[in-house]
């Protein structure tokens, strides 16, 4: 006999579950209980006093793109006030280079949204790429494009196979060849550094896309990803992060989900599902207690192997699915040192004397030039498990305190850093405890070589978050990764994280998965519980809310992408 039962159990309570649960509670009509084995939910969205007290920090997800909560705009009229709120920086990335005090700015589509001042800033080093910028910018910005990325990025791969979706990525094609862009046959083989050096002659911007190449968990390195870089050349523009921490995006799913009569347990971790006949029926707790679930159970945020392994277990999964999971692989792209600092003023860079600009930029690339050999080096130390040498470091750090004031004291301002790192196995937790403090002192060494102000003096605190502290989240083992496991070919789209597992079905009847382990990967949106449910909707016969009048996808998701930029530019003003 079960000790509580639900419609829907929904096992993990990270951002996935929350925005899943949110479908099955308001558009299913279903009874929901999500059970979290930590202490809150949220999962990666997590925003903590960590550097020191009154200096906010968020310590998994940080950067926020427009599309991120594009069906929950459309579907949760609410969500927005409630506090899923997106916003950007005067400038949303850039590059301070060393070698010559100089830096280039991405300004934000909020505040360029021709791409025209970014296109002046570029005309600093290259007048030809400033003008490929506008073209591009005019390319991305389009309809056409804008619907191919919310097909492949908003539903599941089986759907994609559709004779609709393949219309739309045929009429992009002659809009790219008309800005004398070829997606042909060696770009499509190309790694990220030779694709950039395809599309850019300009050095400075060819390490802008690159270095948030490996911000997406990719290397540089890794062949046949030239197609994602032309991708991101257009997602440069619209970096940006959560209002008030990531953490209000989880508050306001809570609000949401409170609303909708659904229940939280923390402190409860799941065992084990119960399958009888084939059919998941609930599950087992580790204290013992038994939660019925008369229609579903969801995987939501457990690892592929969790859910394979202890959820329903290596025996009933199959040798097959059994194998692929053993196999999946974990480099060292996305093993993060991400650190805070608490500080008395903010970085004041040397490069501001070329572009003063750069002191309000969200995501920064810190480079000893604009050579690309720097981040490719980076990229092989990482995959070896290894900090590079300091004249290799190639951090990106952020100030959210410049764009809003709710991350410090008044006055005050908190940075952060992410740089690649070894993965927590590589180490032993006496070895990770040294090289966490070291790596504060190197950091800060090396900051204050492009910013004079950065220094011990101006440093409030500090929080030395690792791979090995990323351990607290149970399916980021035994690595530490953010992305869980690789973002290379044969693990991403519909191989992600088998292809098996990729629609969000398992072997068992009833019991369904999802999470930063499968597509898009790993980050704070609303992809991969979105499309679980539309998977769930169509199996079940539940409510569809993208086939009603107006809500027409992918037209619908467009308009409330572009609705969340506009949103920004009203509620929140660019500070000058």
């Amino acid at each position: 006999m079960s000790d509580l039962t639900f419609d829907a159990v929904v096992c993990g309570g990270g951002n996935k579950a929350l925005m899943l649960a949110m479908y099955l509670s308001k558009y299913a009509g279903m009874s929901v209980g999500i059970f979290e084995r930590r202490h809150e939910i949220g999962g990666g969205l997590a925003t903590e006093e960590t550097a020191a007290p009154g200096f906010r920090g968020n310590t998994h997800a940080n950067i926020i793109l427009p599309w991120y909560y594009a069906p929950l705009y459309r579907d949760f009229p609410d969500f927005w006030d409630y506090g899923g709120q997106y916003d950007q920086y005067l400038v949303s990335d850039g590059a301070a280079f060393r070698n010559n005090d100089t830096c280039l700015a991405i300004y934000s589509i909020k505040d360029d949204p021709t791409g025209e001042r970014t296109a002046r800033e570029i005309a600093k080093f290259s007048k030809k790429d400033a003008e490929r910028w506008l073209k591009f910018a005019g390319l991305t910005q389009g309809d056409e494009i804008q619907r191919v990325q919310i097909d492949n990025i908003f539903n599941p791969h089986e759907w994609q196979a559709a004779p609709e979706y393949l219309e739309r990525q045929i009429a992009v094609y002659p809009k790219a060849l008309e800005i004398g862009v070829d997606p042909d046959s060696l770009v499509l083989a190309a790694t990220p550094k030779r694709a950039a050096q395809e599309f850019f002659d300009c050095r400075e911007l060819q390490y802008c896309l690159c270095r948030f190449i490996v911000s997406g968990a990719r290397s540089v390195n890794d062949p046949s990803q030239g197609a994602e870089t032309l991708g991101m050349i257009g997602t440069l523009a619209t970096i940006g992060y959560a209002r008030g921490g990531t953490h209000q995006i989880a508050h306001a799913c809570h609000q949401i989900l409170v609303q909708n009569g659904v229940k939280f347990f923390t402190h409860a971790e799941v065992a084990k599902a119960i399958i009888e006949d084939g059919v998941a029926k609930g599950i087992r707790l580790t204290d013992g207690t038994v939660i019925g679930a008369r229609k579903v159970v969801v995987s939501a945020g457990l690892s592929a192997a969790q859910l394979c392994f202890d959820l329903i277990g290596r025996d009933i999964v199959g040798e097959k699915i059994a194998g692929r999971v053993d196999k999946l692989s974990t480099s060292n792209i996305g093993n993060l040192m991400w650190y805070s600092f608490a500080l008395n003023e903010a970085p004041k860079y040397k490069a501001a004397a070329f572009n003063p600009d750069i002191n309000k930029t969200e995501w920064l690339g810190l480079a000893e030039s604009a050579d690309l050999e720097h981040i490719a080096r980076e990229c092989h130390y990482a995959n070896m498990g290894m900090l590079p040498p300091l004249h290799e470091y190639n951090p990106v750090v952020w100030c959210h305190s410049l764009a809003d004031p709710a991350y410090a004291p008044p006055g005050k301002h908190v940075a952060q850093c992410e740089m690649q790192g070894p993965r927590a196995t590589d180490m032993s937790e006496r070895e990770w405890l040294k090289l966490k403090t070291k790596f504060a002192e190197d950091l800060i060494h090396v900051w204050g070589n492009y910013a004079t102000n950065m220094n011990w003096d101006n440093i409030v605190g500090v929080d030395t978050n690792s791979p090995w502290d990323n351990l607290r989240m149970k399916n980021l083992a035994p690595h530490g990764n953010f992305s869980g496991i690789d973002q290379s070919l044969s693990q991403r789209g519909a191989n992600r994280p088998t292809p098996e597992l990729a629609n969000h079905r398992t072997p068992i009847q009833n019991l369904y998965c999802t999470g930063g382990y499968w597509h898009v990967g790993s980050n704070a949106s609303a992809d991969a519980a979105y499309n679980c449910y539309k998977i769930m909707a169509s199996d079940m016969g539940l409510g569809k809310p993208w086939e009603e009048k107006g809500k027409e996808e992918p037209d619908s998701l467009v308009e409330t992408t572009r609705w969340a930029v506009n949103k920004a530019r009203e509620a929140f003003k660019v500070p000058k």
